[in-house]
């Protein structure tokens, strides 16, 4: 199988291939850039917009740069694979405006850029079951942990990068090698596995809907030259604010402090069947509230979803208004990006634990249960009810020495783990090695008898911080109260005695703080949160959704992500519990 001839196929199935297990897509639309010398990482601090000199070998981040005025020069993620020498991960529709800003600005720096490398295969395996893929195709080691992450290594006596990214959502890796190495490395990859471990060809189009739903902005398509970085929303993961100085770091500062940009990137769900086009106008009332990018219908929603540009008085996530968008009356509901949320292999892992638990509560078939439980340990090597589950499984089916071994397993996993030992004692006696038995019978009664000794002096531990902690927050309702005679409307102040009456639970005496503050300053954000979690606790859900929704609105004005997710989803759950089981 040639490089150039890696299937593409498109089947029903490739869509739910990546959500649940693995699949796989060449990325030719992909390039790398490797920057090496003495001074590489001190002149990519100077040009890009992220923090490069804390990168530890092995280690990546997203990054930009972008001009004096913030607008994007280019977008990609950087990677630390040896000493003195990093890779840029770019689209090839950036790469150009990439190298010739970075020549632009080099001068005598010790740093050499090679736009081709030998390594130029790019191959994307993403899904919660990829790292079992790469174990089956002979991967030995570590896998890089962390997004971004790299190592470098061989598969097959090749040389070949693993980057940890996902363009799906999923957890997932980048494989990069050298061209005449990719039919054996890619036949190896996705033509070994098959029945649980078979690895899906993903199409275009499907990536596509991944995307999407992943709210992954792509160059070209949902922003350009013409866009300011805060714009696109990648300023969360691709901005340091504490990094020295860099072309354009004072207008992405200023936009940070001061409020937010005037159009932000949003995901927004469209009623009925009509899929805009990229680049619609979207008008209210005949006035222009922003501009659809991508667009898909969502397998995962089974609805039309799309990236939109919308303007700073039509983004909080939940509003919801009729618009025109070409021509067609629709109504458009706006939501924070992604619209799915990611599932991790050990996610995956704790699915397959309850299923075969549940399985073994409903059935006598003993097989079903402990096959998902051996899936479950291969997806996570630590989950420790999934090993202490398997054995007692194992055990009925008086398999005692793969039992034995799950158990040693998991008294290594967690040393201070009783059942480890216990279960250790019951398979020995079974086998008829009585002292082995009674030694782990004595090992689990030294560790109960630890166990409840210690947790006896953490409640005294625990016991004794919270009372010096009531004193200290007490010591602060003075000093509080003693500002406020002084400005009764002051920010710190008031925020500061609404926050200690909650933690004090005192939830009735931290109303009039807050409701103070924000008469004052309505746009401050983390005052909304901490009065909604008051009216919470008071019962007052009704009121406590009111202020979140007051809140989601100053937040998305302000840009203040962190606070604006949990109202949201503080909001939503109040919903849901309104509408009953």
């Amino acid at each position: 199988m040639s490089a150039a001839n890696i299937p593409n196929i498109n089947t029903p199935n490739d869509y739910q291939s990546v959500r649940r297990s693995v699949g796989y897509f060449h990325l030719k639309d992909w390039s790398l850039v490797k920057a090496a010398g003495a001074d590489a990482l001190n002149f990519l601090q100077t040009q890009t917009t992220n923090d490069v000199l804390q990168l530890q070998v092995g280690k990546g981040q997203n990054s930009a740069i972008v001009d004096r005025k913030a607008k994007i020069v280019s977008t990609f993620s950087i990677h630390h694979f040896a000493e003195d020498s990093v890779l840029l991960l770019v689209e090839n529709s950036q790469k150009p405006r990439l190298l010739q800003h970075l020549e632009t600005y080099h001068f005598r720096e010790d740093v050499t850029f090679e736009p081709e490398i030998p390594q130029n295969f790019l191959l994307a395996l993403q899904g919660p079951k990829s790292p079992l893929t790469l174990k089956h195709c002979g991967w030995t080691g570590n896998l890089p942990e962390k997004p971004n992450d790299i190592l470098q290594t061989e598969l097959n006596g090749k040389p070949v990068f693993l980057i940890n990214k996902s363009f799906t959502g999923e957890e997932g890796f980048v494989l990069i090698y050298g061209s005449e190495s990719a039919p054996e490395i890619s036949e190896k990859i996705t033509g070994s596995a098959s029945g649980a471990h078979a690895v899906s060809a993903i199409s275009l189009e499907t990536w596509e809907t991944l995307r999407i739903e992943a709210g992954i902005p792509l160059f070209g398509k949902d922003m350009s030259e013409k866009f300011i970085l805060p714009e696109t929303g990648l300023e969360h993961s691709s901005v340091s604010y504490n990094k020295g100085c860099y072309i354009g770091q004072e207008v992405i500062a200023r936009i940070k402090t001061y409020g937010s940009p005037a159009v932000a990137l949003m995901g927004i769900l469209l009623d009925g069947d009509v899929l805009p086009a990229p680049d619609s106008a979207i008008l209210l009332n005949d006035k222009k509230i922003g501009t659809i990018k991508s667009s898909c219908r969502s397998l995962h929603l089974d609805k039309n979803i799309a990236l939109a540009y919308l303007q700073k008085d039509y983004r909080s996530p939940g509003s919801c208004w009729e618009v025109e968008i070409d021509s067609q009356t629709l109504k458009l509901h706006v939501q924070l990006l992604p619209f799915y949320q990611p599932q991790t292999s050990k996610d995956h892992a704790q699915k397959l634990l309850d299923q075969a638990l549940n399985y073994f509560k409903k059935e006598d078939d003993l097989e079903t249960p402990i096959r998902l439980l051996r899936e479950a340990i291969e997806l996570d090597s630590k989950n420790a009810r999934a090993y202490e589950s398997l054995g007692v499984l194992l055990a009925k089916q008086e398999k005692f020495e793969e039992a034995i071994a799950l158990m040693k397993r998991l008294a290594e996993i967690d040393p201070e783990e009783i059942m480890a030992h216990t279960n250790l004692s019951i398979y020995y006696m079974k086998l008829g090695r009585i002292e082995e038995a009674e030694n782990e019978k004595a090992e689990a009664t030294a560790l109960q008898f630890e166990k409840l000794m210690m947790a006896g002096k953490a409640k005294k531990n625990m016991e004794k911080e919270e009372a010096q902690k009531k004193v200290d927050l007490v010591k602060k309702i003075d000093m509080f109260n003693q500002v406020l005679e002084i400005d009764p409307v002051d920010q710190v102040a008031n925020f500061g005695l609404g926050s200690v009456y909650y933690e004090l639970g005192e939830y009735s005496k931290a109303l009039p703080p807050l409701q103070t503050l924000l008469r004052e300053y309505k746009d401050y954000s983390a005052a909304y949160l901490i009065l909604g979690k008051n009216l919470e606790k008071l019962e007052q859900h009704e009121e406590a959704a009111n202020i979140y929704k007051e809140g989601i609105n100053a937040a998305s004005r302000k840009g203040d992500l962190m606070p604006l997710k949990e109202m949201q989803t503080r909001m939503n759950q109040i919903s849901h519990s309104a509408k009953g089981p």
